[in-house]
C-alpha cells in the first residue's frame, strides 16, 4: 500500500463492513461465472435472466445466500445487470461494437454513479483535494501518516482517561489522596509530553519551521530541537 494507506482505508471501508460484497466480487472474477452468463443469454443481447438460470444459481451457492438468485432476477437496473450486459457484449463483439468510435472497450467493472458508495466517493475527493494543497496550505491528514495520527489519538485518549480518574480521588487519608493524585498527574503529564513531542515531529516533517513549532509549544528553540531529537526516531519507525 505504501503512502496510499489513506486511499486504501477509504476504499476498503465498505469491504470490511459488507464482507459479502467481497465474496460477490471474488465470484465475478472467476471466468466460469462469465461463461455461465453467456450460456444463460444464449448469445442474444443482454436481457433479464431468470432466477433459475445457471449464473444466478451458482452465484447464490458461492456466497451462501439462496435468496440472491431471485433478487438478481428482478433487479433490472442494478450493477450486476450492467456487469452481465458487458460480459455478453464482449462475447458478441470481441473486436468492438460496430458503429462506435474506435478505440472503444467494454469495461465490465464500470459502475454508474448512482450505484457508487457516496461515502467512498466523498472520501476520495477529500484526499485528492488535500494532496493538491502545497506548502503552508497542506492539510494535517494529508501530510501526517495515519499510523502517527493513530498513536497521537490513542495517547490523548489515555491522558484524558487518566486525568478524569483524578476527579474522584480527593477522598480518604491525606497521604493516600496525595499519592494517588500525584501519581495520576505524573502519568497524565508523561502522556501529554509524548503527544507534544509527536505533534512537533509531525509538524516539522510537514515543513513547518522549528522556531514556529517551538513558539507554539512554549519552548525555546534549543528545547524544541532536543525534544524533536527524542521523538523523531520513534515516529519515523
Amino acid at each position: 500500500m505504501g503512502g496510499d494507506l489513506e486511499r486504501w482505508r477509504v476504499m476498503g471501508r465498505h469491504a470490511v463492513i459488507f464482507p459479502k460484497v467481497v465474496a460477490v466480487a471474488d465470484a465475478l472474477l472467476d471466468p466460469v461465472m462469465a461463461q455461465l452468463v453467456w450460456v444463460d443469454s444464449e448469445g442474444e443481447r443482454p436481457r433479464p435472466l431468470g432466477a433459475d438460470g445457471a449464473f444466478c444459481r451458482r452465484l447464490s451457492e458461492r456466497v451462501g445466500r439462496p435468496w440472491l438468485g431471485p433478487l438478481i432476477a428482478v433487479d433490472y437496473g442494478g450493477p450486476l445487470v450492467a456487469w452481465r450486459g458487458a460480459v455478453v457484449r464482449l462475447r458478441r463483439y470481441p473486436e468492438g461494437r460496430p458503429g462506435l468510435y474506435a478505440p472503444f472497450e467494454e469495461n465490465v467493472w464500470w459502475v454508474r454513479q448512482e450505484h457508487q458508495p457516496s461515502a467512498m466517493a466523498a472520501g476520495l475527493r477529500v484526499l485528492a483535494r488535500e494532496k493538491k494543497m502545497p506548502g503552508s496550505g497542506t492539510n494535517w491528514r494529508a501530510v501526517v501518516p495515519a499510523e502517527q495520527r493513530f498513536v497521537i489519538t490513542n495517547l490523548l485518549g489515555e491522558a484524558e482517561e487518566q486525568l478524569q480518574q483524578l476527579r474522584g480521588a480527593q477522598v480518604g487519608a491525606t497521604a493516600e489522596v496525595a499519592r494517588s493524585m500525584l501519581e495520576g498527574l505524573s502519568r497524565g503529564t508523561d502522556l501529554l509530553d509524548q503527544v507534544l513531542g509527536r505533534v512537533m515531529v509531525a509538524e516539522v516533517n510537514a515543513g513547518v519551521r522549528v522556531d514556529e513549532v517551538a513558539r507554539w509549544a512554549r519552548l525555546s528553540e534549543e528545547e524544541a530541537v532536543e525534544l524533536l531529537g527524542t521523538y523523531r526516531g520513534a515516529d519515523d519507525e
